[in-house]
């Protein structure tokens, strides 16, 4: 009994130990996140019409 206390334990441990991802990992995750949304609205801009020129003369 005591060693399957003592085995839980350190399972739990150890569990709660994971390795934070680095600077590079975090930048490339987010570069891909953005890029993603960039892509995204493009293709929504894709799919309307071009807005008629406006005067800049009448601002």
């Amino acid at each position: 009994m005591g060693r399957a206390v003592i085995l839980l334990a350190g399972l739990v441990a150890l569990s709660g130990c994971h390795k934070e991802p680095s600077f590079e990992e975090r930048y490339d995750a987010a570069n891909e996140n953005i890029a993603k949304r960039a892509r995204d609205i493009d293709a929504r801009i894709a799919g309307t019409d071009t807005p008629p020129a406006q005067d800049a003369s009448k601002d």
